[in-house]
């Protein structure tokens, strides 16, 4: 039974069939299962039952024995049609690939082949030979070809089946199918198998709203792109979108569709303003792009206002998927949500509050509020940090909910959320006190020496990550704090570079990474060394009486929040203030 998956989907083409829960039942330990694969466009089969290298596709037909009686000979014919098909395309494609293919029928038994006598016989298993597959007469395993060469296998897997995968995870969580190592345009990848509770929320795809709420590091994005990538494959007749709020995750995602769903043609990926943009140019907008960057916000709402009034027909996306949806504003989310279809579409919405880092930041107003949502599933195992480091983050969680909470009781649930680990102990964090900005820089190339010669790390597997780039001064001053990073790591012949857009997860990187907060989010790193905490500009709430003052100082919480997440392993935090003169840093101090 380790072997089941729970599919809870609506889609005829992923719905579960009651047999099928059944056949789990019968499955044995030296059997690997892949869920509701689609190996050609128009052909979806409801499982690949794999053993010793050997794969036999398996489709259960619902078919009860009076819809047989009526339509036997069609629906033979049917089934047969289908299997040449996919035969056809296996010798045009994967011709060194050995399989089988059987259809299984539980309710009917077939006594006429009317001329696919060999079909029958062959790839059909009727209620007679199932009852002889239960009572052990036969088996499961004397349908299976001849074995396959497992490299050849684990590739066709990944080609026929790229939504379950995850592309240069650190993390291999899934050890009954091996991570793939490949080259694409030049570039090594790694693919690794989602694990079954992401596998089962990847395919539970059901109509209507739908919210994904979890925090850092489990698996809102690997969700949301297995789940969009699924639905564009087995339905190639229709269009599907995914929105994010940041050009980075944006190039990051095209990206992983250029390797993972080479076919594509009914999957975008927009930022709203490149969606609009689009949508300029089709319907002879209204458009001066020199203005965005003088006023981007009014320019954003006048081309809103525009396509809702001259777009009619909006209905343009199955599926539409929003992602970092806490970065939208509460009109965005409509807009977006207008191109739906009318009926049978699914909209889904993937959340993080403590991840809200724009101005618009609002904790006593959700954006979504107004949404009503047909499901929420809730998403709390972190699938990238040690235990360790997943306690503190935990700890950092509650003890900010706790002081938000002390000051604004009315605040509706936690603005932190609390995940699980599935990882084993590491090193704890450590929280560095020095005297001024010399020292701190001293302690950052001190800490590079250490994570490299002391734990074998890598330049690239490490970033240095700091609020911004630069900090103007109350006394006017501006302090340049990139420059001085890179003028030290410089001297210090360090290799370095820095997270622009074009850095996202697949980047081969070529030594430390150097980031603002906001240029990191959306990467890991084995190691973090979080330094200049003093340019966030509420250590503390001023006046605790005034909403906005509480809004800006969670604001910076945020930034922290974020920070602490992206090490899989090592955390550094290297500051020159106390508990006593920064609520941050006190918080920080008493969640270690």
């Amino acid at each position: 039974m380790s072997q089941f998956i729970n599919i809870n989907s609506q889609l005829d083409a992923l719905r579960m069939k009651e047999f099928e829960k059944k056949f789990y039942e019968k499955i044995s330990d030296d059997v690997k299962i892949v869920p509701k694969v689609t190996p050609f466009k128009g052909i979806n089969i409801d499982l690949m039952y794999i053993k010793n290298n050997k794969i036999l596709f398996v489709k259960f037909m619902d078919t009860s024995e009076e819809l047989f009686s009526i339509l036997d000979e069609e629906l033979i014919e049917v089934m047969n049609e289908e299997f040449n098909l996919l035969r056809l395309k296996m010798a045009q494609h994967h011709n060194n690939i050995s399989y089988n293919f059987v259809y299984i029928m539980p309710y009917v038994e077939i006594y006429d082949g009317y001329g696919f006598e060999d079909f029958v016989d062959n790839n059909i298993i009727d209620k007679h030979k199932l009852n002889q597959i239960i009572e052990k007469e036969i088996s499961m395993d004397d349908y299976l070809k001849e074995e396959n060469n497992e490299i050849e296998l684990n590739m066709y897997i990944l080609d026929i089946c790229p939504e379950y995968y995850v592309l240069n995870n650190e993390m291999h969580i899934n050890k009954e199918f091996k991570k793939i190592t490949f080259v694409n345009d030049d570039y090594e990848y790694s693919a690794t198998m989602l694990d079954k509770d992401q596998l089962e929320k990847s395919i539970s795809i059901n109509y209507g709203n739908n919210l994904f709420q979890g925090g850092c590091g489990t698996g809102k994005t690997t969700i949301m792109l297995s789940r969009a990538i699924k639905l564009a494959r087995v339905y190639p007749q229709h269009r599907f979108v995914v929105f994010v709020s940041s050009k980075k995750l944006s190039n990051q995602l095209r990206e992983a569709l250029e390797i993972l769903y080479k076919d594509n043609n009914n999957l975008e990926v927009h930022t709203i303003s490149s969606f609009l943009f689009k949508l300029a140019k089709k319907f002879d907008l209204v458009a001066d792009y020199r203005m965005f960057k003088q006023n981007y916000e009014k320019y954003l709402n006048n081309l809103i206002k525009q396509a809702r009034n001259v777009v009619k027909n909006k209905n343009m996306f199955k599926g539409i998927f929003i992602d970092e949806a806490e970065s939208f504003k509460y009109d965005e989310l409509k807009f977006i949500s207008e191109f739906l279809y009318k009926t049978k579409n699914i909209f889904d919405i993937y959340y993080c509050n403590a991840l809200n880092m724009t101005n618009d930041l609002n904790i006593f107003k959700d954006n979504k509020q107004d949404i009503e949502f047909d499901d929420i599933i809730y998403l709390d195992i972190n699938y990238r940090q040690n235990k360790n480091l997943v306690e503190f983050v935990n700890r950092f969680c509650q003890n900010s909910n706790d002081y938000i909470k002390s000051l604004r009781p009315s605040v509706e649930g936690d603005i932190y959320p609390f995940t699980k680990s599935i990882h084993k102990h590491g090193q704890d964090p450590e929280i560095l006190k020095v005297s001024d900005l010399e020292e701190q820089i001293e302690s950052v190339l001190w800490e590079i020496d250490f994570l490299i010669n002391k734990k074998g790390l890598d330049y690239s597997d490490i970033a240095i990550v700091y609020p911004y780039n630069k900090k103007k001064l109350k006394n006017g001053k501006t302090i340049y704090f990139q420059y001085i990073l890179r003028k030290a790591l410089e001297e210090a012949k360090i290799p370095y570079m820095i997270a622009e857009d074009e850095i996202t997860t697949l980047t081969k990187k070529v030594g430390i990474t150097i980031s603002n907060i906001y240029g990191i989010k959306n990467l890991e790193y084995k190691a973090v060394i979080f330094c200049e905490l003093e340019m966030l500009y509420n250590q503390t709430i001023g006046d605790t009486r005034q909403d906005y003052q509480i809004n800006d100082f969670v604001g910076d919480l945020n930034k922290i929040y974020l920070a602490i997440n992206i090490p899989t392993d090592y955390l550094k935090i290297i500051t020159t203030f106390s508990e006593d003169s920064s609520e941050i840093i006190k918080i920080l101090i008493k969640s270690k």
